[in-house]
């Protein structure tokens, strides 16, 4: 990295910049930070970039984050005596998964995810099982006539469905509060986002008992260091103690991209030059107006990026002075509020035997958190803890309505949605969009006069077609796209593909979507 006077070119830039944001830089205009390639966040896709660049003898890098931390959407905080997850939780699959091998590792502490230990609630008190396991087994059948459904439409290359039509077109009505509760639990809870719409075509595949590309299983992570501990370890491996080349608490404001580099402004009036640029900012920031993009993306890149969902999901923690619940790892509650698109439907008991149990002290908090989704999650965003509260413990009465029930001592919600630095969780293919549209939405910038040489590339779990919503999806899409830019650097730029009039008329995707573990 270094320090060096600007091209005339750039001072043109710049001066263009301060007329646009009517922001005074004064003496810091003659003067730049220079570097090979800069990457804009610090969270997998851009670690894992990093990483790559310096695995291939480039070193020469800057990564930029606007949190005081290593992590992104990865990142945990401490409620009680424990360190819980506010984002990613999961690890899905094992196998070849590039995060379950860092987590094996970096030695992190993990517990087994079983969805069937579920237990059923409606305003009545506790279900049997053998009726809510009934009703269970029942869409877990239909989930996989579902996958066979979208697998002979795709081969016809039929238009895509949503999820809710194809359910119907099968045969099934959530009707019945349970019946709803259990579809939440197998897509709404997976996807973020409701089978209304959902594309059939790349939501199929919504539950466990459907092998993916990582099988044997998912973990949930309790380990006290957070699940972006192998985040932080893996960055070890190129950044040295204090290293100049990470820049934490650093927002960016504008993002210059043209012939020969792109120019990066940040909050303070910092300014970084690059060759090469690698945007691993969320769906959520791309869709909106928090970062100012010189120029604007063009049409085709804007309705890709419009078209796709960047959906929310909200996990609620709450903490008792006493554990009034059983020993299992979820629950789920069945009211009519569930038929019209849920309402604390699905809870998950962090004191289950091997989740705040398996560390080495004894738990000494007893701790529920319960998940919200897409227009629940925003409405929970808009109101103050207290009502949030005071919604929750109505229904926690209402399932154990023989127990004279505590008020917490805490609770804790994340609000992903509301947050300026990613406007949501996770992304979800929705219904609609096609491959082409995921092509550009992914695609690099160039300069008008540059197209075979594009300096703003975009990276994370959003740009990754295969595992699109998944940690390990953002940490191989910022492995890949450094690949390509190394290729760049050498002087043979990889070809990638855009669309500038996506029509609808082009052949569907040959191959199968990849089915879908659980999220975060």
């Amino acid at each position: 990295m270094i320090k060096r006077k600007l091209p005339s070119s750039i001072f043109l830039l710049l001066w263009l910049v301060l007329l646009w944001t009517h922001n005074a830089y004064s003496e810091q205009i003659n003067e730049v930070i220079h570097t090979k390639v800069l990457i804009l966040g610090a969270g997998a896709a851009g670690i894992s970039a990093a990483k790559t660049l310096h695995a291939m003898g480039m070193r020469d890098f800057l990564i930029l984050d606007a949190q005081p931390f290593i992590g992104g959407r990865v990142q945990h905080t401490t409620f009680g005596d424990h360190q819980i997850e506010l984002g990613a939780n999961w690890i899905y699959g094992k196998g070849t998964n590039p995060i379950y091998h860092l987590a094996s590792k970096h030695g992190l502490k993990t517990a087994p995810n079983n969805k069937e230990n579920l237990a059923y609630f409606d305003d009545n008190g506790e279900i049997p099982d053998t009726q809510g396991q009934a009703i269970y087994h029942t869409f877990e059948k239909m989930m996989e006539n579902l996958v066979d459904y979208a697998d002979q439409r795709m081969k016809r290359h039929q238009v895509d469905l949503s999820s809710r039509s194809a359910l119907k077109l099968l045969g099934w009505h959530p009707d019945t509060p349970l019946k709803a509760a259990v579809e939440y639990f197998a897509v709404d809870w997976e996807l973020a986002e409701p089978a209304e719409v959902s594309s059939l075509d790349y939501a199929t595949g919504t539950v466990d008992m459907v092998t993916g590309s990582f099988p044997s299983g998912n973990e949930f992570v309790v380990d006290e260091r957070g699940f972006n501990h192998i985040l932080k370890e893996e960055a070890k491996w190129f950044l040295q103690d204090d290293d100049s080349r990470l820049l934490l608490n650093t927002l960016v404001k504008d993002i210059f991209y043209g012939d020969d580099n792109v120019t990066v402004i940040t909050d303070n009036g910092q300014i970084l030059t690059a060759d090469y640029a690698i945007c691993t900012f969320s769906l959520g920031v791309l869709q909106s107006d928090n970062v100012n993009f010189m120029p604007p993306f063009p049409d085709w890149k804007r309705e890709a990026l419009l078209s796709f969902h960047m959906a929310t999901y909200t996990k609620i923690f709450l903490k008792f002075d006493r554990k009034f619940w059983g020993d299992w790892q979820f629950a789920m509650y069945a009211n009519n509020d569930t038929v019209n698109g849920g309402y604390y439907t699905i809870w998950q008991n962090l004191n289950a035997p091997g989740y705040l149990s398996n560390l080495k002290r004894q738990p000494s908090n007893n701790i529920l958190m319960v998940t919200t989704t897409y227009k629940q999650s925003e409405r929970i965003e808009r109101m103050n803890d207290d009502l949030v509260q005071r919604e929750i413990m109505q229904v926690l009465r209402r399932m154990f309505p023989e127990i004279d029930l505590p008020d917490p001592t805490a609770i804790l919600i994340p609000r992903w949605h509301s947050n300026p630095l990613f406007r949501g969780s996770y992304s979800n293919w929705p219904i609609g969009v096609l491959a082409d549209h995921h092509q550009n939405m992914r695609a690099p910038l160039a300069g008008p006069h540059s197209h075979d040489r594009p300096r703003l590339w975009f990276a994370g779990e959003a740009m990754s077609a295969e595992y699109y919503g998944f940690l390990h999806g953002a940490w191989i899409d910022g492995d890949n796209t450094a690949k390509s830019i190394v290729k760049c650097i050498q002087g043979a730029c990889p070809a990638y593909q855009m669309n500038e009039y996506v029509t609808g008329c082009e052949l569907r995707q040959q191959h199968r979507p990849r089915l879908r573990y659980q999220h975060l």
